[in-house]
């Protein structure tokens, strides 16, 4: 055995350390942080849609008897009145402006 294991022992350390330190720079510069690639464009929906103009106006009323509501069609000249009474859907109906 060593006569002087204290001296040993510290350059053990030492030597631990060092190497410690070395590899810890090698893996900082092997890690360089880098940005998520940028998000892909989806593809845009047909312009119209098959069953209107996409150029609504909605509205909308309420009382003790039921909701109601309108959506017309300004380019189709059509209006769609969606109505719910007691149920819980809604009942609509299209029909044609003169």
């Amino acid at each position: 055995m060593l006569k002087r294991p204290a001296p040993a022992l510290l350059l053990v350390l030492i030597a631990t350390g060092m190497l410690l330190v070395g590899t810890g720079t090698v893996l900082a510069q092997a890690t360089t942080p880098s940005l998520p690639a940028a998000p892909q464009p989806t593809p845009r929906l047909p312009q119209g849609s098959p069953g209107g103009s996409s150029n609504y106006v909605v509205s909308a009323a309420a009382n003790e008897h039921g909701s109601f509501l309108w959506v017309v069609d300004s380019i189709q000249h059509v209006v769609t009145l969606c109505e719910k009474s007691d149920s819980k859907d809604f009942i609509c109906t299209k029909k044609p402006l003169p």
